[in-house]
């Protein structure tokens, strides 16, 4: 990925990208929408924008397809089952341009609503658009990890595995382990072209034991696919919340910085939510010093807490929740306002990516957020402004929250102007200053109130340019009643 942005960094019209789709499945006691916001205009100034929506049966048949002109700056929902076909078994989305897309993989967020739940995740698998495609993306085959293991009696691990433009028949492979026990598990699959099917960890090993560890799952390669899966946590009732795996780098040839720089990344915190992190040993082969830092409003640091070395690989795994740090520290939890992870390699240099669970809970089901930490190596531009964007849930059910990091290195602060857009286009304005290793959040409700009763869920995005290229956003939303959570990191 670092290369391509290089790439297109010299040149913008070399191995050009029109084509850029997501499968979306269909899942149980749960109506599937997508969401998206027109940034190919918003962003890239490109009008020449079609959205094919392609139905698909349980054999894997088309049952309808629809051209959807993207052409207004606004948000797009698209209520498939209701809009397109009721008894779908997945949803194909293809986006079209005779102007380079650049990026394959679009900015669409996938959202499972169920009665007392969203689970909101931005695009994770999808067909791939040709043979030299596959030759970047499927040379090696890895096991998907990033997979929290559910640990209440009344809550299941699940994970889905999709199929591509072909049949998916092989094994799947489910390994477990931790400093205690070390399990694994194989079982057959078959599962019909462009469809997918949900597998719940206490019906395929009930004898396993709910312990936290590193949860690890080898599926059939696949031609012309890519197939992060969507994984979760689900509820005996029904509600899940997901996001999606992420590939094993840790007995792979490794990818590296050219030095030994600290990644960091700083995350918001918010009052009445548990907050947070797990770190698998996933990385590139890698002896890790992960370190927690506790952020004033400012930016000043309040505290840090001791380092804590991960190899990978390894049997060992990271679990740091981040309210009682503070409280280990003698910090009060509402002195931080936010934190920051900060990872450096006690030998060789830095892997190019480090990645993460954020995990936000109350009293229900857990969000757990997938996401790499920073680096000042990756290339970036000084002088042009940087775009983020990302979905906000607005509901009279809902508690939402929109939250900005900076992470930069020049400006003591930065300052953004945050638009927000509903399907009627841009609705209003807000202005924030986030000071370095500081984060400023907002609740939806105080910006963009629900006054109807009846009021039926929507999808806001929020939008805003920055020349601060370590700025991002992180949005979470809970249920009123069952405090069920989801969340997601800004595109």
């Amino acid at each position: 990925m670092e290369q391509k942005r290089r790439d297109y960094y010299a040149d913008g019209q070399s191995n050009t990208v029109h084509r850029s789709s997501l499968l979306v499945p269909v899942l149980q006691h749960s109506e599937v929408s997508i969401s998206f916001l027109n940034h190919f205009l918003i962003k890239r100034k490109n009008p020449s924008i079609g959205c094919c929506v392609t139905a698909i049966d349980e054999a894997g048949k088309r049952i309808v397809s629809r051209l959807i002109p993207v052409d207004e700056p606004r948000v797009y929902t698209i209520y498939l089952q209701r809009e397109f076909c009721p008894t779908a078994s997945s949803f194909v989305v293809e986006f079209f341009s005779s102007n380079n897309l650049f990026i394959p993989f679009p900015a669409v967020m996938i959202n499972h609503r169920c009665n007392d739940s969203y689970s909101s995740v931005h695009s994770f698998n999808r067909v791939l658009n040709d043979v030299f495609e596959d030759d970047e993306v499927n040379a090696v085959q890895v096991q998907e990890g990033g997979i929290d293991v559910a640990l209440a009696d009344d809550t299941s691990t699940f994970f889905v595995i999709a199929a591509g433009n072909q049949e998916l028949c092989g094994n799947v492979t489910l390994r477990f382990f931790n400093p205690e026990l070390s399990l694994h598990h194989t079982f057959d699959i078959r599962i019909p072209r462009l469809s997918q099917q949900c597998f719940v960890l206490d019906e395929i090993v009930p004898a396993w034991p709910k312990s936290r560890g590193t949860l690890l799952i080898e599926q059939p390669k696949q031609q012309l696919f890519y197939g992060r899966m969507f994984v979760g946590q689900m509820s005996r009732s029904g509600a899940f919340v997901g996001n999606h795996s992420y590939y094993d780098s840790s007995h792979v040839e490794g990818e590296y910085w050219d030095d030994a720089a600290s990644s960091k990344r700083t995350y918001p915190l918010f009052p009445g939510i548990e907050s947070a992190v797990r770190i698998y040993p996933t990385q590139s082969p890698s002896s890790i010093s992960f370190k927690i830092r506790f952020n004033s409003t400012d930016g000043s640091e309040l505290g840090s807490t001791n380092e804590y070395v991960l190899v990978s690989p390894s049997i060992d795994y990271l679990d740091l929740n981040i309210q009682e740090l503070i409280r280990d520290s003698t910090l009060s939890v509402t002195d931080a306002t936010s934190f920051s992870v900060i990872a450096k390699p006690t030998i060789g240099n830095t892997p190019t990516r480090l990645n993460h669970q954020l995990v936000y809970k109350t009293s229900g089901i857990e969000s757990s957020i997938n996401i790499s930490l920073f680096n000042f190596n990756v290339i970036h531009s000084t002088g042009n402004p940087r775009t983020t964007w990302g979905q906000l849930i607005h509901s009279s059910s809902y508690e939402s929250w929109l939250a900005v990091a900076n992470d930069g290195k020049d400006e003591l602060s930065s300052t953004v102007i945050i638009k927000i857009f509903s399907e009627q286009g841009l609705v209003t304005t807000v202005h924030l200053t986030v000071p370095q290793c500081a984060t400023r959040h907002i609740n939806l409700g105080d910006i963009l109130p629900v006054k109807e009763q009846d009021f039926e869920d929507e999808f806001v995005w929020y939008e805003f340019e920055s020349l601060n290229p370590f700025i991002s956003a992180f949005s979470v939303s809970r249920h009123l009643v069952s405090g069920h959570c989801t969340g997601e990191h800004s595109f």
